[in-house]
């Protein structure tokens, strides 16, 4: 007479809990969630970047700490939209009076003058001269 009992477990239940046990065991080794969390924080918060927040693989680019370019980035863009909200809120009266300038008699000189002046002092330089002038019809 054979008295063995066999027992099977699921692979699907039995995982999960091992994996439990494996990251409480390597929390617990790091010192517990809260270091590994302030410690993850002050690695990134520290790490050392170039001006647009990426790692460069040249340590004399990375001049800058993360941090300091995701502030420097939030506040720019911020401005901007700000600024942008103004030109759009302001955009007519800007229309009028630059019309309004331009019809004047100093207002055309002085945008004759500028041109004049911009195409002499680049046609005199040994770079290439650009100048472009567009028209676009809006809606």
């Amino acid at each position: 007479m054979d008295n063995s009992v066999s027992l099977t477990i699921d692979k699907s239940i039995v995982n999960p809990i091992v994996e439990a046990k494996i990251k409480e065991a390597l929390l617990a080794a790091m010192g517990g969630q809260n270091n590994l969390i302030q410690y993850a924080l002050d690695t990134l918060l520290n790490q050392r970047c170039d001006v647009n927040g990426s790692v460069s693989h040249y340590s004399s680019d990375n001049k800058y700490r993360f941090i300091d370019v995701a502030i420097l980035k939030n506040i720019s863009d911020a401005v901007k939209k700000e600024v942008e909200a103004c030109i759009i809120d302001m955009s007519s009266s800007i229309k009028n009076q630059l019309i309004k300038k331009l019809k004047s008699e100093k207002g055309a000189s002085a945008v004759a003058d500028a041109l004049l002046e911009g195409f002499t002092s680049t046609f005199g330089n040994d770079w290439r001269s650009d100048f472009k002038i567009e028209f676009k019809k809006t809606n």
